[in-house]
């Protein structure tokens, strides 16, 4: 594991694979941002002028075009020296001046990773005889992509991308069956949270971890989850049901929510029907993948960091001196975004969810 240490370092940029220490100098306001819902973006703050000065008494500076445009690729690292890692790769997709009244003017860059090729590519589309899985890596191959999918899932017999983005369809294939999207460079990622790897790091609360606000909520924990359908083929009715040993299954002790709930308030079940299942096959994997999507959001956290590169979305995270009942590793990070400013240095905001809490003695 590694362990969150003070980062006062400036960013460091590179522009088409070129170090840029222009834009180290004058950036003022790093933010870089990602979620399980992929598209990580960044926004950078760069003084236009000379120090101090309070307005544009000759040419600005990053508007030329010559060091940074629309369309270049950027990367950024982040880190001390010999702890710099790539938290941004993608491409510079805005550019704003602004103006305000005894402030030297400021330019800000907005860029987004190779997920912005998903974004822009909206189609009509029908495929067959297919996994969700199956159609991450057509979408990627699509794009000029290479495709790293590793889902489990239903075969389906027909989807349908109904004048959607690539990346709002591929979201919602993701979100059915609880896989998470992500690229790194020119590779598309889609697998399920058992299958992706991650950096572990460990966070001591008045140490590592300046802030932090840790919660365990029943109120969208149930005992079980019941998808139902029809089957066209067999004219029969579909009904299938997922019940707490689907999160016990990647738990090891403690106390889950949906054992919790139906101890508290009785049972309960979540009935699933926005989406009507087709098969048995699918029933199952739908009914499994929102057991998991509650039961895994049972204790979650949003916290302050000293500055991490390390910690990215998917990585673990083991908390000390946190309080009985939150103490220790499981938790699983959802949002990430690092930021630097001039003032606090490098600090990464974050969120975390965990499926237990610890037995309380």
């Amino acid at each position: 594991m590694t362990e969150t240490t003070p980062a006062v370092a400036t960013p460091v940029f590179r522009v088409r694979g070129a170090l840029s220490p222009d834009l180290a100098r004058d950036c003022v306001r790093l933010e870089v941002t990602e979620s399980t819902q992929g598209l990580r973006t960044l926004r950078a703050h760069l003084v236009a002028t000379d120090s101090g000065a309070p307005g544009p008494p000759g040419r600005m500076r990053h508007l030329d075009g010559r060091e940074v445009d629309l369309g270049h690729g950027l990367q950024v690292s982040l880190g001390p020296d010999q702890q710099q890692r790539y938290v941004f790769d993608g491409t510079v997709s805005g550019i704003e001046v602004e103006f305000r009244d005894g402030s030297a003017p400021v330019v800000i860059l907005y860029a987004e990773d190779q997920l912005m090729r998903l974004r822009m590519t909206r189609r009509m589309h029908t495929y067959q005889r297919t996994t969700d899985a199956q159609i991450a890596g057509y979408i990627a191959r699509a794009h000029g992509l290479q495709a790293d999918v590793d889902a489990d899932g239903a075969r389906y017999d027909v989807v349908q991308q109904l004048n959607q983005s690539d990346l709002a369809f591929l979201r919602e294939r993701a979100r059915l069956i609880q896989a998470e999207l992500w690229c790194t460079g020119t590779t598309l990622h889609f697998r399920t949270r058992d299958k992706r790897e991650g950096t572990d790091v460990i966070a001591v609360q008045g140490n590592h971890l300046l802030s932090a606000r840790i919660g365990a909520d029943l109120a969208h924990q149930r005992g079980s989850v019941i998808v139902t359908g029809y089957d066209p083929y067999k004219q029969r009715t579909i009904e299938a049901l997922a019940g707490p040993e689907v999160l016990d299954a990647e738990t090891s002790g403690g106390r889950t929510g949906p054992r919790l709930v139906r101890n508290a308030l009785a049972e309960s079940a979540s009935y699933r029907v926005r989406e009507p299942a087709l098969t048995v096959e699918e029933a199952r994997s739908y009914a499994n993948a929102e057991m998991l999507r509650r039961g895994r959001r049972f204790v979650t956290m949003s916290g302050l960091l000293r500055g991490n590169a390390d910690l990215a979305v998917g990585g673990r995270l083991e908390l000390n001196d946190v309080g009985g009942p939150f103490e220790g590793g499981g938790y699983y990070v959802t949002y990430v975004q690092h930021s630097f400013d001039q003032v606090s240095g490098f600090r990464t905001c974050f969120h975390a969810e965990r499926a237990t809490m610890n037995e309380v003695a």
